[in-house]
């Protein structure tokens, strides 16, 4: 059977250079060779072809015509259909992060979507991967989801196969230093990959990682059946944070402060958020990877690829990736409650609440949700916060009619698996478990650029919510209310001055006309600083105007502050039912 070949060699680490040897035997005159300009879960271009370094292709008769296209694709001329083609190319690699590629001293993280070329009409054929050790680095060993062939050793060098390109670029690698622990849930074996000497306990985390896969594969009942092992790889750095799903891995990036500390057992926000960064990427297994919106049956790698349905999919996986954690027993219910509050108060203290819809924000994530800028807080919405809310609702008010979010995700798994979901998928699956009226609802709550209901939902739950003007830029509500007011706008301090970076429309800078890059002097003759402008807040009276003195670029300017409460709000949620709680939790 013909193959799609590629040679992965690592020769000159200081440079963050990959050597990369494609061989195929033609089948046609021309052969176009493309990279992906975005990788799938990650949905902003990211033209991984601009780290191409150099190209050139030959056959045992030398040199070959070699056209590039546009910024992602070459056109090679064949001489002979009966003679191999090799494309050897460079890539430059050094990209902190888990959508590319990364070379250090320490580790090699590759991610073929950023390195590997697709060959045009041989996309569907065996890829296979051979990948050589780099002489400077011998205690390095090699851990991926890619089907690992006979004449390799487990964690080793050598051959690696995927079944095509699809799947080949859905496999990431996980070079360098690494420690492995291994252990089964659902029936098969899963694989946690750690890079580095940490300080931590591997033994406590893997026990607990277990705990959190179990929880989720209840969710649906069972893994994907042609689910034959998973791979946890985890990228350890200085300061890291961010996960990518793939077919039967998770390339995941953490602080090694992230890793439970071998010194206690409790879990602290840092360690539960790493629990919970595996839990989202682990359930994006069923809920991405296998069932996905019906246009990404097969993804177009060389644009964006638009869909209104990343709130179902991101929104629901943020909603069940904390509530499994909860589930498994490692956090009590008042901890879980505390990190609802958090995702509640940052989505409505947010003017963009009110601004875009979550349709809107779905489908515009290409170009507003993944590069953001200063006025993001006024107008775009988070699928993943905002969507884990809408599940929240979607979950009590099913829970009132005696049912569950459960029986929905497992209805819409079994019924679109094959077909992919439309966009009304779920007003479908709704309507076909009996719940229409519930159904025109979520429609609404998709659509409308409103809050969410959740003051009416979360009673539902045994929980009481109550709210309370914002104030401070990191405010989630969790703190007793005082007597400081907010001005409306995040900052920074530069050269020792506060600089704002951020203007919340409708609050008390906008209304006073202050914009982002000010820089604040003084309030009333005081002195502004980022210690001291919440105290001063604090102490001037309120309801009058007040003087402040700011730099507008080289201009030194004034305005009148007239302090109030402010607009925006956030949340403060306790446990007001303790068995409506427990049976929404424990269930």
């Amino acid at each position: 059977m013909k193959s799609v070949n590629y040679l992965i060699q690592i020769n000159d680490i200081s440079a963050h250079l990959v050597d990369i040897s494609l061989s195929f035997t033609p089948t046609d005159e021309t052969h176009i060779l493309t990279l992906p300009a975005w990788i799938p879960g990650s949905y902003m271009i990211r033209d991984f072809a601009r780290n191409i370094v150099s190209i050139e292709a030959d056959d045992n008769n030398g040199k070959l015509e070699l056209t590039q296209l546009d910024k992602q694709s070459w056109q090679v001329t064949v001489n002979s259909l009966q003679q191999t083609i090799k494309v050897r190319y460079q890539v430059y690699a050094y990209d902190l992060s888990v959508r590319a590629a990364y070379i250090n001293d320490e580790v090699a993280v590759l991610n073929p979507a950023a390195l590997c070329l697709s060959v045009t009409g041989q996309e569907n054929v065996p890829h296979l991967v051979h990948i050589e050790k780099p002489a400077q680095t011998p205690h390095w060993q090699v851990a991926t989801g890619l089907i690992r062939k006979q004449n390799t050793e487990h964690l080793g060098f050598g051959d690696y196969e995927a079944p095509d390109y699809a799947t080949l670029i859905d496999s990431p690698l996980l070079i360098g230093n690494i420690q492995c622990q291994t252990f089964s849930a659902g029936g098969i074996t899963h694989y946690l990959v750690v890079t580095g000497d940490n300080l931590t306990e591997l033994e406590r985390f893997k026990t607990d990682l277990q705990k959190v896969c179990e929880a989720q594969i209840k969710v649906f009942g069972t893994l994907p059946p042609d689910l034959t092992e998973y791979w946890f790889l985890l990228w350890v750095t200085e300061d890291g944070y961010g996960g990518l799903e793939h077919l039967n891995s998770t390339l995941l990036l953490c602080s090694r402060f992230d890793l439970p500390s071998p010194n206690t057992n409790d879990i602290d926000d840092n360690y539960q958020n790493l629990l919970a960064l595996c839990s989202h990427e682990y359930f994006h297994t069923w809920w991405v990877k296998r069932l996905k919106p019906s246009t990404f049956l097969s993804y177009q790698l060389d644009k964006e690829h638009y869909t209104p349905q990343l709130w179902l999919y991101e929104g629901f996986t943020s909603y069940y990736d904390d509530l499994a954690l909860v589930k498994a027993c490692l956090i009590d219910d008042e901890r879980y409650i505390k990190t609802v509050n958090k995702m509640v108060s940052r989505v409505m203290r947010n003017p963009s609440d009110t601004k875009q819809s979550l349709i809107e924000s779905s489908f515009s994530a290409w170009t507003k949700f993944y590069k953001q800028d200063e006025n993001a807080v006024n107008s775009v919405v988070s699928y993943y916060a905002k969507g884990a809310l809408l599940a929240l609702c979607l979950d009590a008010k099913l829970r009132k009619l005696n049912s569950s979010l459960d029986n929905v995700v497992r209805h819409l798994y079994g019924h679109y698996l094959q077909s992919g979901t439309p966009d009304n998928a779920l007003e479908q699956s709704l309507s076909a478990l009996g719940f229409a009226e519930l159904a025109k609802d979520v429609n609404a709550w998709l659509h409308e650029r409103l809050a969410l209901p959740l003051k009416d939902a979360l009673p539902m739950l045994g929980i009481s919510m109550i709210t309370r003007p914002m104030q401070s830029s990191d405010d989630l509500g969790l703190e007793p209310a005082n007597e400081s007011v907010y001005l409306g706008i995040q900052t920074k301090t530069v050269n020792n001055l506060l600089q704002i970076t951020h203007v919340y429309h409708n609050e008390i800078a906008h209304k006073a006309g202050l914009m982002v890059g000010d820089e604040l002097l003084a309030i009333e003759g005081f002195k502004i600083t980022a210690s001291s402008l919440q105290p001063l807040l604090q102490r001037l009276p309120q309801n009058e105007n007040l003087t402040l003195h700011f730099y507008r670029k080289d201009r030194l300017l004034s305005c009148n502050l007239y302090l109030e409460a402010a607009t925006q709000q956030v949340a403060t949620l306790s446990i007001s039912d303790k068995d409506k709680c427990n049976s929404w939790l424990r269930a």
